[in-house]
């Protein structure tokens, strides 16, 4: 895609050309340029937010809600049995499922602690992909307790009384056992995947819609604590099976990557990146 003037038409299932990607690049520069004169150095406006642009701060966020439930894999019959027992029945109860887990009254910290990675553009299509990385050993991005006199972790098995002794087929008597807790989750050099793609409506200025938000860390960047003190021992078995089988950073991936895709954070995201456009152009004659 071209932008070479107002009045050009462009052709908005071309690539870009080499003036928009100048233009792009040099949101890009600016985008992460310390200089305390920049009013669009992205990691201040994460922590501090923009009200000129109505952009709230996002560190520390607080997303809401409570995830979607996260399996944790290769657990143990009798762990698995054991959470689910209890004296009213006639045979010791068995599990149905694996166990889940799931977060909820969850505080998001130091994603402001982002440097830029690389920018890239499509060859097919006016997208351009734009990836940072969050996070550093010395101040982790980190997953805690919104509200510490809550718990920020919901751990779930499906239960049944089986039909006899020595079976895994279950009777009619069936639940879910659950438990909760807080942990805290801590990981340096989040790598973040922002698609994008650039529009224009005939002589109209350049913009840009955020197609979708990726994310990945290598699990040995990941550290999760659950606090499970005083908690049954099939709680405690749990957890650390969690923690070995990386559920933990399963979690705190899902947990982020939910996050940072919601429809009203995908839009400030949005609206920094075409006001801070509407600066880049305003700076350039032939915009």
């Amino acid at each position: 895609m071209n932008h070479a003037s107002r009045g050009e038409s462009v052709t908005v299932s071309e690539p870009p050309g080499p003036i928009t990607k100048a233009i792009i690049g040099a949101l890009w520069k600016r985008t992460f340029d310390p200089d305390p004169a920049n009013p669009m150095y992205l990691p201040r406006i994460i922590r501090d937010g923009y009200p000129e642009w109505g952009l709230p701060s996002y560190d520390p966020a607080v997303p809401g809600g409570t995830s979607a439930p996260v399996d944790i894999p290769d657990v143990p019959d009798d762990v698995g049995d054991s959470a689910c027992a209890r004296d009213d029945v006639r045979y010791p109860p068995v599990c149905t499922t694996a166990p889940a887990l799931q977060l909820t009254n969850i505080l998001f910290t130091n994603l402001s602690v982002m440097q830029a990675v690389s920018l890239s553009f499509s060859d097919m299509e006016p997208v351009f992909t734009a990836v940072v990385s969050v996070g550093t050993t010395d101040q982790p991005f980190t997953l805690d307790a919104d509200d510490p006199a809550r718990p920020n972790y919901l751990f779930s098995i499906g239960c049944c009384e089986p039909v006899s002794p020595e079976s895994h087929d279950c009777g009619e008597r069936r639940w879910t056992a659950d438990a909760s807790g807080r942990f805290v989750g801590r990981a340096h050099d989040v790598i973040l995947t922002l698609i994008v793609r650039l529009n224009t409506s005939g002589s109209g200025p350049l913009t840009v819609n955020v197609l979708g938000v990726g994310l990945t860390v290598d699990p040995k960047a990941v550290a999760v604590d659950f606090d499970v003190d005083g908690e049954p021992q099939w709680v405690q078995d749990l957890a650390q099976i969690a923690v070995n089988e990386g559920v933990g950073n399963g979690a705190l991936v899902n947990g982020m990557r939910t996050f940072l895709n919601q429809p009203d954070v995908i839009e400030n995201i949005e609206t920094f990146a075409n006001e801070a456009l509407k600066n880049i152009l305003a700076e350039i004659p032939y915009a």
